[in-house]
């Protein structure tokens, strides 16, 4: 293709290029955390929420953690680095003293310069200010206010009005803006409290079936280290435990290109402050700690979005799905908003000595409906989602330079999974990791986050192994190959089925100013073969891979490059193979003494099919995430600006266009559009005070 051979023109001169040292660049939070937020997600297609994280990671910007006097459990919040550069880290400087510059950490055995770039917005080597462990000081706090407004720039067919031959069609019941809303008050002391308001496009504001104004409301209040409470949470927040088996309600990151990622760091109750509206708890939590003992207990109660039928079965409503896009724009989607009322209580007891830490979880969920579930072969064993019970235990145990760690769980009176595994330190410069899996087909938890190729831990047996090597100066080798296995039948699988998946990444960092990395992943799984003319559906294999080659350079210091090649190919046992190809060339402009910053991205893809499609991360508004597919044919750009009023105010402007090259309209339904261009123009306004 004549395209193809234009990009592999121009990548050639991109890594060809002028890569002379300059000058240190001057490391940009925001930019690292979108590095940092790109690994966790890598594959793109679960459609996390990384709110929490991202949340986190910008408050550790702005008040950056002490390395040298940071305890192991401070320095766990940076979930970039892996358990045994954390613990390399505290050797170092037990043995040494205090880092004197960020350029000593070069002598920390397991850090590469990446690492130590990462490393920069979130860590001092000095206190500025000290930590207030009394009662929390509310006039010591900073304030954190957000607005934002989003619309695409087409205008879809539900926002048009009904054709005069048929005036009751459906259309959306709101405008297309976006609007979101977001006020926060931290002390250094623990104390948090704030809200969320949010309206998705369509939906209606301060009328209709919205009168108070946004679809969707969170609020939390959060206190930390009182006494014998470590945590109190009031309002939305999360419970994290364990590996994720038996209860964890937050986003949970599968597998990524850090093969150390695969443990999971439970953070136990905290504030929810995410838009997402449907995986939080709300209700009142607490932890208490009583020696060695930390104890956990939590009662939640919301209404959920549920498709409710006519139909009732012991004076208890029936439903037939529960729906979680949070959309509520359509008068069906209105009438499924917040319809059934969903109960989780639960609790967590956590014993530690030493190195060994040992905790035991509950949770106990139930619906006040009745669930009238599809009869469909593969939810022959699922468990029933009313008095849902599962009761799980955990370990970590750290071992000289090892860690071992696992979580078993049970469903009450239907299934088990355990999941265990180990972290070793085989050399100074090579780690390896080992995760094993077992879940029962009748195993099912209903908040759950632990690792599995399928949506959720069940009817699967798997083997994970990665390794982490640092061969030589300047490089850095990481991967991971995992099996897996379902011993029943799947969605869109109508056999027991297996797979496997394969991930290789090597980054080359010869300088302080420029780094190249090349991945390749492969994946190979099983399904239904739809053939129109088939009257049987035959189950065959099938492989995705996907080759990527990225640079990054920094010409100097106001100016930062990142260009990307990305491959990918699928084939289907007795189809032809089909391929994709992706270009980008991304660039940041940020003035010395200026307040403006520049951020844009040219991108060339073409693709045979939706199976061969490219996700790739885009840089955007704080607090907002872009993780889109590329498919068919076209271009795409986008231009980002960012513009600080004095210290306390700071005003982002996104635009962003898709064509594509082979389309007279795009979407289906109410989302179809006419014409082959897709824009969007985002705003957003934050004060700090």
């Amino acid at each position: 293709m004549k395209l193809i051979r234009l990009i592999l023109t121009l990548s050639i001169i991109c890594l060809l290029a002028n890569t002379s040292p300059g000058q240190i660049p001057e490391v940009d939070p925001q930019s690292v955390i979108a590095d940092i937020l790109e690994d966790m997600v890598a594959s793109g297609e679960e459609g996390v929420d990384p709110d929490a994280l991202a949340e986190d990671l910008i408050y550790l910007s702005e008040n950056p953690i002490n390395i040298n006097s940071a305890t192991s459990e401070e320095l766990d919040k940076l979930i970039f680095l892996t358990s045994f550069q954390i613990q390399s880290l505290l050797d170092y400087i037990k043995q040494n003293g205090k880092i004197v510059t960020i350029y000593e950490l070069q002598l920390v055995i397991g850090f590469d310069y990446s690492d130590i770039v990462r490393l920069i917005p979130f860590i001092t080597l000095e206190d500025k200010t000290k930590k207030d462990t009394s009662l929390p000081q509310l006039k010591r706090g900073k304030h954190d206010l957000f607005f934002r407004a989003k619309s695409l720039i087409e205008t879809p067919e539900g926002y048009k009005p009904p054709p005069a031959s048929n005036p009751d069609a459906t259309r959306y019941a709101g405008n297309k803006l976006g609007l979101y809303t977001r006020y926060t008050y931290q002390t250094r002391s623990g104390f948090q409290a704030g809200f969320v308001g949010e309206k998705d496009p369509g939906e209606e504001f301060f009328r209709g079936s919205n009168p108070y104004g946004f679809d969707h409301y969170s609020g939390h209040l959060q206190v930390k280290d009182i006494g014998m409470i470590r945590t109190l949470v009031v309002g939305d927040f999360n419970a994290d435990f364990g590996q994720g088996l038996t209860l964890w309600t937050s986003a949970s990151f599968g597998k990524s290109p850090d093969p150390m990622g695969v443990r999971k760091r439970a953070k136990g109750l905290y504030r929810s402050s995410s838009t997402n509206e449907n995986q939080f708890l709300r209700g009142l939590g607490t932890t208490v700690t009583l020696g060695r003992f930390d104890i956990t207990v939590f009662g939640s109660y919301k209404k959920i979005d549920a498709n409710i039928s006519d139909l009732s079965v012991e004076d208890s409503v029936v439903f037939s799905s529960l729906p979680i896009s949070g959309l509520h724009r359509t008068p069906s989607e209105i009438n499924n908003k917040k319809t059934l009322s969903e109960l989780v209580t639960g609790g967590n007891i956590n014993f530690g000595w030493k190195n060994l830490k040992v905790g035991a979880t509950a949770s106990f969920a139930n619906l006040d409906g009745f669930y009238n579930m599809p009869n469909q072969p593969y939810r022959y064993f699922e468990p029933p989602l009313n008095n849902r019970t599962n009761i799980g235990v955990d370990f970590t145990y750290a071992l000289g330079n090892h860690m071992l760690f696992g979580e078993a769980s049970g469903t009450l009176n239907h299934g088990a999974g355990v999941v265990g595994g180990g972290m070793f330190r085989v050399h100074q410069q090579l780690k390896v990791s080992i995760l094993g899996r077992h879940y029962q087909k009748d195993f099912s938890t209903y908040y759950t986050g632990a690792l599995s190729e399928s949506t959720g831990p069940a009817n699967e047996n798997g083997i994970y192994t990665g390794f982490d090597l640092l061969p030589v100066k300047h490089w850095h080798v990481s991967g991971y190959a995992d099996f897996f296995a379902s011993s029943w039948l799947r969605f869109g699988v109508n056999a027991p089925s297996r797979g496997r998946d394969f991930l290789i990444q090597t980054t080359y960092s010869p300088r302080q100013n420029f780094n190249f990395q090349i991945r390749y992943r492969m994946k190979q799984k099983e399904k239904n073969q739809a053939i129109d003319s088939a009257q049987v559906q035959w189950v065959v294999p099938y492989s995705t891979h996907g080759l990527r080659f990225h640079m990054a350079y920094n010409p100097s210091r106001t100016v930062q490059l990142k260009s990307r090649i990305e491959f990918s190919w699928y084939q289907e046992e007795n189809l032809s193979m089909e391929k994709g190809l992706m270009f980008y060339q991304d660039i940041s402009y940020r003035p010395e003494k200026s307040p403006l910053t520049l951020t844009g991205r040219f991108a060339v893809f073409e693709t045979d099919s939706w199976n061969t499609r490219i996700y790739a991360y885009e840089s955007d508004l704080l607090y907002y995430f872009s993780i889109p597919a590329y498919y068919s044919r076209g271009t795409s750009a986008y231009l980002l600006v960012k513009y600080s009023v004095g210290r306390n105010v700071d005003i982002w402007f996104k635009v962003a266009q898709t064509f594509f090259a082979t389309q007279d309209e795009l979407g289906s339904g109410l989302d179809r559009i006419s014409g082959p261009t897709r824009s969007d123009a985002r705003i957003q306004i934050r004060m700090k005070f």
